[in-house]
């Protein structure tokens, strides 16, 4: 078989066997937890919390190992003979079973949300598997880059799924020498706090609707943005009462970035949400780096100084 070029994945995810199969396993999941498990062949198994910790990361972390090595083989070969056609499908079969039990693991309700969103990155994982299992039965492995948005989608749900695992459960990262914690203490020292963002921005972002801006010293509110229920927004350059500056806004809660668009001649800002407190909110420009820290106007005048008091605009 010949190979043609296959698009490298980034950090990699999960995905599943085409066919009959996969279209009965994704009905499955449409229709409910119970029946998706059945439709998939694999029994529920209801674990302990801390059960679940342990068996939920470690079967991530073997699915992410098979399936970089899986791609890594496929781009370094430049043809494939049966025998390792046969160690491939042997490969996207192993990964199919780590996808099937982690969606057959039934935790405690305390990590219900996490399951549930774990259960819906599966469904794009295995889209991708099927994907890759179709690329091998046309001899054509370019058509594996079909399944670019499914990997990507999946490996989005399932860092929003160990984030939200991360909220009780202090799991290793790395060489296991440091915690999920760990990264969270280092990152508060910037004023960054991801859980808020989990907890308290929900998929649409409504929470971010309102007047933001800083506190002067003498006690006024300095206009910075303002986010419209309907998605327009102003920005304000400083010290200035009208706008300078309208556009479109949007939340993106998969990668917690929120996003301005403007006309012709201006850039699209990508902001990270770095922290999200009721009252007050932190982003960071993708593109430039500069860190904003606003409050919403009628909160009371923080007595932190910001990370740098600026406007989006500049």
């Amino acid at each position: 078989m010949n190979i043609g070029a296959v698009v490298g994945i980034g950090i990699l995810t999960f995905t599943l066997s085409g066919c009959q199969a996969v279209a009965d396993f994704k009905q499955g999941f449409e229709n409910g937890y119970d029946q998706g498990v059945a439709e998939a062949n694999v029994e529920v198994k209801p674990v302990s919390k801390e059960e679940y910790e342990v068996e939920v990361i470690e079967k991530t972390q073997a699915f992410y190992e098979k399936l970089g090595q899986t791609l890594k083989d496929l781009q370094e070969e430049k043809t494939i003979d049966q025998e390792m056609l046969d160690a491939l499908y042997e490969e996207i079969d192993s990964m199919e079973l780590l996808t099937r039990e982690l969606v057959a693991l039934e935790p405690p309700e305390v990590y219900a949300d996490a399951d549930q969103v774990y259960e819906e990155a599966m469904i794009e994982f295995q889209m991708y598997l099927g994907i890759m299992r179709e690329a091998l039965s046309k001899e054509d492995l370019t058509h594996i880059n079909t399944g670019a948005e499914n990997v990507e989608k999946g490996e989005l749900l399932l860092n929003r799924a160990n984030a939200l695992l991360s909220l009780t459960y202090a799991y290793p990262v790395g060489d296991g020498t440091i915690t999920t914690q760990n990264l969270k203490d280092l990152d508060k020292n910037a004023g960054i706090d991801r859980d808020s963002v989990l907890l308290n921005v929900s998929k649409d972002g409504n929470e971010l609707v309102g007047k933001w801006g800083t506190y002067q010293e003498d006690g006024t509110f300095q206009m910075g943005i303002q986010l419209y229920e309907d998605g327009n927004y102003e920005g304000y350059a400083n010290g200035e009462s009208t706008p300078s500056i309208e556009g479109i806004w949007s939340y993106d809660y998969l990668r917690q970035t929120l996003s301005f668009e403007h006309g012709e001649g201006l850039r699209t800002m990508t902001m990270d949400l770095q922290a999200f407190h009721d009252d007050t909110l932190q982003l960071m420009d993708l593109d430039t780096l500069n860190t904003f820290y606003y409050v919403k106007e009628g909160a009371e005048n923080p007595d932190s100084a910001s990370t740098e008091e600026a406007d989006v605009n500049n």
